[in-house]
């Protein structure tokens, strides 16, 4: 019985420093937590709205105005200081006007010394027929006027060359800034004449070089304003068919050419700038085709999917893929014949 006692005793014990210790041999219950939620993040696009406007394909070409009479002129003897300029630029101008002149106050003299020196040659000649003079005194007499005459003709036409005169007629288009007394060079233009009737441009298409046909109407622009022009030559002499509106041919199909040339030249029809346009850059603008209030979008916002023509939509927070077909494209600009509605919001990015 002491055993036993003892041993309860002891089993007692070491159930009480085990309480005491805080050690159990069943762990505590752990707290339970909820599940985490994960939210989807929204997805943002930018996007663009379908519109409706016109779009027009054209070719467009730079050129220099340029006449198709141009006249040059210039003291073409020698030079000397300028005595008077006549004209302006914008001017008109007759054939045989007089335009400019040299300073010629020292050959004026001379000429009017050589005048009193022909007259006096012609008395003494006069004199010695009087006198009854030798056939050999005559001669010689009227061989002194002679000479003198020579040099007087010399003179004059000195004369006549420091003075210069239009030799067509037509529209100053320039004329060379210069005050009475300045130094101009046998050469050196000193007025340009045109015939503002007759301008064009000579241009050079990086695109659609065979649809400028000889014949075919299109549009200057120049300074903002369309003036009508025409094509009047071309490389390859290709004309334009007006019925048609198309390439002109002749009854075996093939295409009637005219003569062929190195540019290709749009003239002004009708209406024309003013004179001073000449030598200014101008555009010939080639309408090939047009389209009135449709919709038109980026070309680049078309994607090809499995072979067919797709934009990607937002509609209702959600991307959505949408067949369209297309029409006339300009640049980066293109018709949308069907697939959109005004409105829709395309999606960029």
């Amino acid at each position: 019985m002491k055993i036993s006692r003892v041993i309860f005793l002891t089993a007692a014990a070491a159930m009480l420093v085990m309480s005491l210790s805080g050690c159990y041999f069943l762990p505590e219950e752990e707290e339970v937590y909820d599940p985490p939620v994960v939210k989807a993040s929204e997805v943002s696009y930018t996007t663009t709205t379908a519109t409706r406007k016109d779009l027009v394909k054209q070719v467009v070409a730079a050129g220099t105005i340029t006449s198709g009479t141009e006249s040059n002129v210039a003291f073409t003897e020698y030079g000397g200081s300028i005595k008077q300029v006549y004209v302006s630029a914008g001017d008109a101008v007759e054939e045989g006007q007089l335009l400019a002149e040299l300073e010629t106050y020292a050959l004026d003299q001379e000429i009017t010394i050589k005048e009193m020196e022909v007259y006096r040659e012609e008395l003494e000649y006069q004199i010695a027929v009087e006198n009854g003079e030798s056939e050999t005194v005559k001669a010689k007499e009227k061989l002194d006027v002679e000479l003198m005459q020579n040099e007087l003709d010399g003179l004059l036409e000195q004369k006549a060359a420091a003075a210069i005169y239009a030799d067509v007629a037509g529209t100053v288009s320039y004329v060379r800034t210069l005050s009475p007394g300045n130094w101009v060079n046998a050469g050196d233009t000193i007025v340009t004449i045109i015939d503002i009737t007759d301008l064009y441009i000579d241009i050079s298409p990086t695109t659609e070089v065979g649809q400028f046909l000889i014949g075919r109407p299109l549009s200057i622009r120049y300074e903002g304003e369309y003036y009508d022009g025409v094509v009047v030559a071309n490389k390859s002499g290709k004309q334009w068919d007006e019925e048609t509106q198309g390439e002109l041919l002749g009854e075996d199909g093939e295409p009637v050419l005219a003569e062929g040339s190195e540019k290709i030249r749009v003239a002004f029809k009708d209406d024309i700038p003013v004179s001073s346009a000449v030598g200014n850059i101008a555009d010939a603008v080639l309408v090939l085709d047009s389209r009135e209030d449709v919709i038109v979008i980026s070309a680049n916002l078309i994607k090809t999917d499995n072979g067919q023509q797709v934009v990607y939509l937002f509609k209702n927070n959600e991307r959505v893929r949408t067949p369209v077909t297309t029409g006339l494209q300009s640049g980066s600009s293109i018709e949308i014949t069907s697939g959109l509605e005004v409105g829709d919001e395309i999606i960029i990015r």
